[in-house]
């Protein structure tokens, strides 16, 4: 530390933290009541779910954050690549040459809230009750993202003891990734950090992810021949192929190397649609397979691998011809990992010293960041039961203790010199 005075004690930047615990909860529900939600319109051709017109609209979240960085005096900046679906980026320090600069990173985006039968109560009318904070991305990620800007409030009344610099950065696209959040901000030059936390896997403050697996999304599109159900022999029914081959990929190992952390590759079948009608064979099904893979496996590879599949079940018992099924590539992300040793790894164990080192197969932020070649991640608050589930739910005690970890973080690490 090279300022005239020292670091703040880190039992008072708790105690701050505490303090912002009516500004934490308010500012949480309201960004809660903000419809973010993103999807692939193409899955949903009846409209967007949760009376979306269009995907993400995440630029109302940003606009409600940026009006909370003017009253506190922080320097930020805007971005967008598609309209209306804006990235934010704030950051306070005196970003003196030659000091670590620390990125948080969390998303604006969430999941559709699915069936409403399966809530208990309205999924973006939020509110708090027994200490806990109810809605639709109070966990994942809009209550983490308060926790992380009310450390970026604390940190910005001190400003002047942070030889460094700490950015806090609220971005969207982070559920279905068009390319419009992160990756964007990267090309555009605008990421630049030593070490960065992604604050997008629960745990509870518990856990430190220090990798993910990679995700391929692939298309199988089978062609069969339409016919008259009264004669289905004259037909190649496209669904009958299409299930055959998903029973072989559910009875199939995709070949890899097991992960000390990560474990091995996992498969799932999470869209088919097919036939135009229940009295016609139908000549046309696609199936979408989330396949979440570890290092060592590409998604190439894995194209190949479930393109064999398919073409030894396209035949069926008597069938005189056989449907076509082609599987390609629809979106990919790769792999990543950082060691468990790394210094990032080091510093959060000193604030959460009952923390353990784990994998996902989940992707976040991270991911990006890490390939960029950054020791991003993940660290959190909150408990995983409700990630992605209806009933969604945080309890408020969990926010306000990662603000002040968080603050105490940043001060740690934005006050060194870079090595």
């Amino acid at each position: 530390m090279t300022g005239k005075e020292p670091p703040p004690d880190p039992r008072a930047i708790l105690e701050e933290a505490r303090s912002l615990r009516s500004f934490i909860v308010e500012l949480t529900l309201r960004i809660c009541r903000e419809r973010t939600v993103n999807y692939f319109p193409e899955d949903f051709p009846a409209g967007g779910p949760d009376g979306m017109t269009s995907p993400g609209q995440e630029g109302k979240v940003v606009a409600v954050l940026a009006g909370e960085l003017k009253r506190l005096g922080v320097r930020m900046t805007t971005h967008a690549k598609v309209p209306g679906r804006d990235n934010l980026l704030a950051t306070v320090g005196k970003g003196r040459p030659g000091f670590r600069h620390m990125l948080v990173l969390l998303h604006t985006d969430v999941v559709p809230s699915g069936a409403p039968s399966d809530w208990k109560f309205a999924p973006f009318a939020p509110f708090e009750k027994d200490g806990k904070l109810f809605g639709r991305g109070v966990l994942d990620d809009k209550g983490p993202l308060v926790a992380a800007f009310a450390a970026l409030r604390i940190l910005k009344a001190h400003e002047d003891q942070i030889d460094g610099s700490f950015t806090f950065g609220a971005v969207g696209d982070e559920e279905v990734g068009i390319g419009a959040g992160l990756p964007y901000l990267i090309e555009q030059g605008l990421i630049q950090c030593t070490d960065a936390v992604i604050p997008d896997i629960a745990g509870n403050m518990k856990e430190i992810n220090v990798a993910e697996k990679g995700r391929v999304l692939l298309k199988v599109k089978g062609r069969g021949k339409q016919a008259h159900a009264m004669e289905p022999a004259k037909g190649v029914n496209a669904i009958n192929a299409m299930a055959r081959f998903l029973v072989a990929l559910q009875n199939s190992r995709l070949r890899h190397r097991a992960h000390p952390i990560l474990g091995g590759p996992t498969v799932n079948a999470g869209l088919v649609r097919g036939g135009v009608a229940p009295n016609a064979v139908p000549a046309d099904c696609e199936a979408t397979l989330d396949i979440r893979y570890v290092p060592g496996q590409t998604g190439e590879g894995i194209r190949s691998e479930v393109q064999a599949l398919a073409d030894e079940a396209i035949w069926g018992p008597g069938e005189v011809a056989a449907a076509e099924l082609s599987v390609g590539i629809l979106q990919e992300a790769k792999p990543c990992e950082v060691s468990p040793g790394a210094p990032i790894v080091k510093r959060i164990l000193r604030h959460a010293p009952d923390a353990k080192i784990t994998g996902s197969g989940g992707g976040t932020f991270a991911k990006d960041l890490v390939l960029m070649g950054v020791d991003a991640v993940g660290w959190s608050c909150g408990d995983e039961a409700t990630y992605h589930q209806p009933n969604e739910e945080i309890e408020v005690e969990q926010l306000v203790t990662f603000a002040g970890r968080l603050a105490n973080l940043a001060f740690e690490i934005a006050n060194e010199k870079r090595a």
